[in-house]
């Protein structure tokens, strides 16, 4: 399957405790130990993933865990792309962030939150000092990721950061409501297909730090509530392979609906039946992930999901579009056309 990298969840600990986390709360077990970071980072390397890229919580807080899953990186043979997010509370000094870049060779991508969140705890000069250390250590690319509430707060932490002109990559996405957040409506949309894309973050899998292998970081809800019987769980790397995990993540037509459409295909899905229609029709959400967590972390959205995807119509047309878009043929297309072309031998 066409995979652009995969998250892995270093720790879900973070001192800096941003209001709008995910994580606040969690009950999940919060980190792995050192030779089953290394290990499930080789699986994913060997399974021909281009780009690893270690998140949290704050990964820079188990920095023993980052370096073992960065070094596993560094070893493989197919030397895939290595970045990291971090709140850089680390960044005190240009002496300590030279310390710490150090002990990472191969580190090709840092991924920086600066928002109206980090900043509550973390200076806006540390960031600075970081990225000042990146671009002495060589670090190709360093992206400012900036979540927002409100459209004013996007050009307020560009400014901070102006001077560096095109030497940085910026990314600003809106927050997801948490227990601890609620997104504002104002700018929101409903769940019209015309409001989402076709795709989204589902080209980005999580490994979770008790191994839970999940479709995107929305899966970060796993973090409050068991995750396995959700449609983003796709398996645990404690009890199987990822190789094994993916293959049968392959026929799993839930999932393949969601790669191949994405957001706009859950909006289609509340539109297209009038039990979620009622249930989600009338309200607004701040992003497609906001959106789509809402409707299918629900009993309902998940069943509407399952029945939807059940009919041999659409199993096609899923299909259809993993060749078109990424390349692919499913395992039952594949079987499909073998079969298709001994019957045709056969009535030769």
């Amino acid at each position: 399957m066409y995979y652009t990298n995969i998250l892995v969840s270093v720790t879900e600990i973070c001192t800096v405790g941003c209001s709008h986390c995910g994580f606040k709360g969690s009950i999940r077990e919060r980190q792995p130990a050192e030779e089953e970071m290394a290990a499930w980072v080789t699986q994913a390397c060997d399974w021909g993933i281009p780009a690893i890229i270690f998140t949290g919580g704050e990964p820079f807080q188990r920095f023993s865990l980052l370096k073992a899953g960065v070094q596993a990186v560094a070893r493989h043979p197919a030397k895939p792309r290595t970045g990291c997010f971090t709140s850089s509370f680390w960044g005190k000094d240009r002496a300590t962030v030279d310390k710490i870049l150090d002990q990472l060779p191969g580190l090709t991508h840092l991924y920086l939150s600066t928002d109206v969140f980090h900043q509550e705890r973390v200076p806006a000069q540390y960031v600075r000092n970081v990225i000042d250390g990146a671009i002495a250590h060589g670090i190709r690319d360093i992206s400012l990721c900036i979540t927002i509430a409100k459209d004013e707060e996007e050009q307020q932490f560009r400014a901070l950061y102006e001077d560096y002109g095109d030497r940085l990559l910026i990314h600003v996405d809106r927050v997801i409501s948490t227990p601890h957040i609620d997104h504002v409506a104002a700018t929101g949309h409903p769940p019209l297909p015309e409001h989402y894309k076709t795709s989204c973050w589902l080209h980005t899998p999580i490994i979770n730090p008790n191994g839970d292998l999940c479709a995107c970081h929305v899966a970060k809800v796993g973090a409050h509530r068991p995750l396995d019987k959700d449609v983003y769980f796709l398996g645990n790397l404690k009890q199987r392979s990822f190789r094994e995990i993916m293959e049968e993540a392959d026929a799993d037509y839930g999932y393949q609906y969601l790669r191949a459409f994405g957001p706009q295909g859950v909006a289609r899905l509340v539109n297209e039946d009038d039990e979620l229609r009622t249930r989600f029709g009338g309200k607004a959400y701040s992003s497609g992930c906001d959106m789509c967590s809402k409707v299918l972390l629900t009993r309902k959205g998940r069943e509407k999901l399952e029945a939807h995807v059940a009919d041999p119509f659409q199993q096609a047309l899923i299909d259809t579009v993993r060749e078109r878009r990424f390349g692919e043929v499913s395992q039952d297309q594949a079987a499909r056309v073998q079969a298709q072309a001994q019957a045709a031998e056969a009535a030769r």
